[in-house]
């Protein structure tokens, strides 16, 4: 039997980040000797009406929690825990400490997760769950940060370990397709309802790309409803089995952010996306993006209205040039950016972070696997 672990994630399958950044990796987890148990919090039901901008009701919220309770009270059984965020939301930190004891814990986080209290606008949940993050990292035997600032904070908190785990593909899912070839300069975005507003940031850019290229374009997920007037919009239904295609139908990604606390923390995963498939991506230089996008080479990152024309303007008039940037873009995912070149670390983090017992183990039944 292999090192068992628990993993506490927010959301299933459905959620971007859970599936992303837990649910990926399970394979490579299992070949690694992990007998890993998966217990979401939040159900796909859940998300669903989350994404019709639907508030759950309470008796949906009931469930999820005494669905968590049952996982968290046989919490110390297992070898490891692995938490996406938080356990229990809303709650303080030593409550949901309590259920794990001396059990070696492994926190994730995608998002600045700290800010959502620190910052909250009521002042008793400030004053009650302000600190609730830096309390949690404090206790737990490594954090894995998206990006930069995340990793920064948990350094503060201070957390004993942070690791810096950018939000990856699995690139074999991502076959990359010519450019199109007929067809209007398509434009594309991914993502969920809540993001939908950033577009709202590069409205004019749009419209003149719409007006001079007769561009379009290609919202993938959202809400279905959303507009902007003079832009030309495709509105496609997200699902994790189309994708992929969508984005080929797509000639370049773009992702425009407003320069916030919340956003400087980000992951950058829709140009994750985009570069994997090939496509070159244009995005506001917030947080981890002029990271990830290479200006010049992999896409072009761009602060300003005039900054996005041109970005935008340049690849819907030199094809090959859009080409080549996919190309390159591609290559920059597959060295940085993908569950190939992640998931070995992920691997040796979690290994590190068992009781001597647990790591010889599992150990012991590669070992015999190998024979």
């Amino acid at each position: 039997m292999g090192c068992s672990l628990l993993l506490l994630s927010r959301y299933e399958r459905k959620g971007p980040s859970s599936r992303v950044r837990h649910y990926n990796y399970l394979p490579a987890l299992r070949e690694a000797g992990f007998d890993v148990t998966v217990a979401p919090l939040l159900t796909d039901a859940y998300l669903d009406s989350l994404f019709r901008g639907e508030r759950a009701g309470v008796g949906m919220l009931l469930k999820c929690y005494a669905r968590r309770l049952r996982h968290l009270i046989d919490a110390r059984r297992y070898d490891l825990i692995w938490v996406e965020k938080e356990a229990l939301p809303w709650l303080p930190a030593r409550i949901e400490r309590a259920f794990f004891g001396d059990r070696p814990v492994i926190i994730d986080y995608d998002d600045p997760w700290f800010i959502r209290y620190a910052g909250h606008p009521n002042v008793l949940v400030r004053a009650l769950l302000g600190h609730k993050m830096e309390a949690l990292v404090a206790q737990a035997e490594a954090v894995t940060a998206g990006s930069r600032v995340i990793a920064d904070w948990a350094r503060a908190a201070p957390a004993r370990r942070v690791v810096e785990m950018p939000s990856v593909v699995d690139t074999a899912l991502y076959p990359v397709e010519p450019l199109p070839t007929e067809g209007p300069f398509t434009i594309g975005w991914i993502g969920t309802l809540k993001n939908e507003p950033f577009l709202q940031l590069i409205a004019e850019p749009l419209r003149q790309l719409t007006a001079r290229f007769g561009a379009r374009l290609r919202v993938i997920g959202g809400s279905g409803r959303f507009d902007l007037p003079g832009v030309a919009i495709d509105r496609v239904a997200w699902s994790e089995a189309t994708e992929v295609q969508e984005l080929a139908r797509c000639h370049v990604g773009v992702m425009p952010l407003t320069d916030g606390d919340w956003e400087r923390g980000k992951c950058g995963y829709k140009l994750v996306q985009y570069m994997a498939a090939g496509r070159a991506a244009v995005a506001s230089p917030v947080g981890p993006n002029a990271t990830i996008v290479v200006h010049g080479k992999t896409g072009f990152v761009a602060a300003t209205a005039e900054e996005w024309v041109t970005a935008l303007a340049e690849l819907a008039t030199d094809r090959a040039r859009a080409q080549a940037m996919g190309q390159a873009a591609r290559r920059r995912i597959e060295g940085s950016y993908s569950l190939d070149a992640m998931a070995p670390r992920l691997v040796e983090l979690l290994n590190s972070a068992l009781l001597p017992g647990a790591r010889r183990r599992i150990a012991s039944d590669l070992e015999l696997v190998a024979k």
